[in-house]
């Protein structure tokens, strides 16, 4: 996809992975929608956009509600004509032993991170079908490929999102829709020290920290050339394969890189 003059919504755009993401599109000439909970921080960041030359939206909304979702497309394809690409980048996540956890935060990561994914998707559809060479890129988490110790229900919504990418991305290449899913390392965003970091960090290639600027210029690769799904870092692809060809050495593996786990 040329990116140029391109209309792409984006979601969870107030800060993290979604801010860096929208000023690397901005430069890139894409028109943007920016979607997040957060008033404030989203209207500056257009605002920031606009002033550097840019365009850009910032269109308040929730992810988990589907009201919301059809809102928002209706308000990007107004603004832009149309809609070239969804970005689905809202995500959260609270790591916590089995029951440790609240059932609100598990109820929160399955709304945010998976139904928000289904609702948005759903809501965008129709719009981008009706452009040709049009994109989803899913925003996943490794993981959604590798599951850690007291990451359980965060990795169980990222693991959803993993399966509905593949499952979409052969079912509407046909229909000439393009499906690209991320699945990236921890990225240094807000989110490590609300998570913790003693949790959510290994050691070895368990304790890779992204920059947010390295996950936006996977974003941009996936809108420009469609791969099924990229890997931050690559070397963690190789790590996923194995860990499902030798689950149990797998867990010899993953348990000796997070020290943390609580033995009763």
């Amino acid at each position: 996809m040329k990116l140029d003059g391109r209309a792409v919504l984006l979601t969870g755009a107030s800060g993290g992975i979604g801010r860096a993401t929208a000023l690397r599109l901005a430069g890139r000439g894409v028109r943007l929608a920016l979607m997040a909970r957060n008033e404030a921080p989203l209207r500056a960041l257009a605002e920031e956009i606009t002033k550097s030359g840019g365009q850009a939206i910032a269109i308040p909304g929730d992810v988990r509600l589907s009201a919301d979702a059809t809102r928002v497309v209706a308000e990007t394809t107004a603004r832009f004509g149309g809609l070239d690409a969804l970005v689905n980048g809202a995500g959260l996540g609270h790591l916590k032993a089995i029951d440790e956890s609240s059932d609100a935060e598990i109820q929160e990561q399955v709304d945010v991170n998976l139904m928000g994914v289904i609702w948005m998707t759903r809501a965008a559809l129709p719009a981008l079908l009706a452009r040709a060479g049009s994109a989803i890129v899913n925003v996943g988490s490794y993981a959604g490929r590798v599951a850690a110790p007291y990451y359980s229900y965060y990795a169980a919504s990222k693991f959803a999102v993993a399966g509905l990418t593949e499952a979409w991305r052969r079912e509407l290449r046909i229909r000439g829709l393009r499906v690209t899913l991320l699945v990236p390392a921890a990225t240094e965003t807000p989110w490590l020290d609300k998570a913790g970091r003693t949790r959510a960090i290994g050691i070895g290639p368990a304790g890779t920290i992204l920059r947010p600027e390295t996950v936006a210029r996977a974003v941009e690769r996936a809108l420009r050339s469609h791969p099924a799904e990229i890997y931050l870092p690559l070397r963690n692809h190789g790590l996923a394969v194995f860990n499902l060809a030798f689950p149990a050495l797998g867990d010899r593996i993953v348990t000796s890189l997070f020290r943390y786990s609580r033995k009763r």
